[in-house]
């Protein structure tokens, strides 16, 4: 099973039930800055972290995990994401919020 790792400021409530709330955007400079120094960025600005797709949604992004082998770039964004903004981590697949010390257990 693949997990993808969404990240944003969420209503933890909402994802309690099953729902992604969207509190307030990402800041997209530090998003755009973090994929260039720890993932890739093409010429028409699509980002790839360990050679693997990122989503950006609407506020938020969405980026493959777990894998057949943890994806390490995406960990490592999504640590530095999270001490830059406070985001939220959430693996919808498990639907659980993922804390960064959940992260190096997996």
């Amino acid at each position: 099973m693949i997990h993808k790792l969404t990240m944003g400021h969420f209503d933890v409530q909402a994802l309690k039930n099953r729902r992604l709330v969207v509190l307030r955007p990402l800041d997209m400079g530090i998003v755009t800055r973090l994929l260039q120094e720890v993932g890739q960025v093409d010429e028409h600005g699509r980002a790839t972290l360990g050679g693997h797709a990122v989503e950006v949604k609407d506020g938020y992004i969405v980026c493959p995990w777990l894998m057949a082998q943890r994806v390490l770039a995406t960990e490592e964004f999504a640590r530095r994401l999270q001490q830059e903004t406070g985001c939220v981590l959430y693996d919808a697949g498990r639907r659980e919020i993922v804390t960064l010390g959940q992260m190096t257990d997996w």
